[in-house]
This record gives C-alpha cells, structure tokens and sequence, in this order.
C-alpha cells in the first residue's frame, strides 16, 4: 500500500483596487495568489515611503529616479531600490530576478520582477513601465 502525501498550499486574497462592485453581487472584487501579489509588488514599487497610512516604510523611493538621466547606471539604482523594497515589504515573495530595462527614446524604464511565491514551487513574473508621468 503506497502512501500519498499532500501539501495544502495556503491561498493569498487582496482586495482589488479598482473599488468596482461585483455586478451581481455587489461585493467588491478580490485578486487571488499571483494577481494579488503582483498588484503589491506594483503597489510598493510605486508608493512612497510615508505615502501609506500607518504604514510608513512601506514603499520604495522608485519615482526619485523618474526625474534622472535615462539610461543603465540609472537603471542599475532602480533595480536595487526595487530589490530592497520588495524584499523589505512583501514577505510572501522570493525574489528570483529583477531586470529594468532603460529605455530613453521613450522616456521610461521597463520593470520585469520574477519572482516565487513562498510555499509555492512555480516562478511568477510581473512587468510594468515607470515613466515619469504617473
């Protein structure tokens, strides 16, 4: 008689910051797993330190390199700056690999995060652009 074991993989849920009410329901949207901790990474990376109520480490200082000169030792910074806050912040991640890709003609920086959820054995990936407008 062969014994099987299992594991239970813990489930994570956020609200979704879109603030739209389910159209039957009326509750508001919730993201599950992965999307609802891309939608933290993209959240921390984001917000400024002080910016949170109660919470005023969260964040990362990301946006002060919006206004640098576009190019790789700039994006080499803003890869650690995402590093650290990540690490620093969400301690549901693994952090697997960071890549900012500068982009001058355009005015921007692309972000890929690649990531493990803790607990899981899958890599996750998450990528946006920062540019200086947002």
């Amino acid at each position: 008689m062969a014994i099987q074991l299992t594991r239970k993989i813990k489930a994570f849920v956020d609200i979704s910051l879109a603030f739209e009410p389910n159209p039957v329901t009326g509750d508001l949207s919730v993201l599950t797993n992965e999307r609802a901790i891309n939608q933290s990474i993209r959240n921390i990376v984001e917000t400024i330190p002080g910016e949170a109520a109660f919470n005023h480490n969260m964040g990362s200082n990301a946006r002060a390199y919006m206004f640098e000169i576009i190019d790789d030792g700039t994006a080499g910074l803003l890869r650690n700056e995402i590093e650290r806050s990540i690490q620093f912040n969400e301690p549901r991640v693994k952090l697997e690999d960071v890549v900012v890709e500068a982009q001058p003609a355009d005015s921007q920086f692309v972000v890929n995060i690649r990531y493990e959820i803790v607990g899981y054995e899958q890599q996750f990936t998450v990528e946006f652009i920062l540019d200086p407008t947002r």
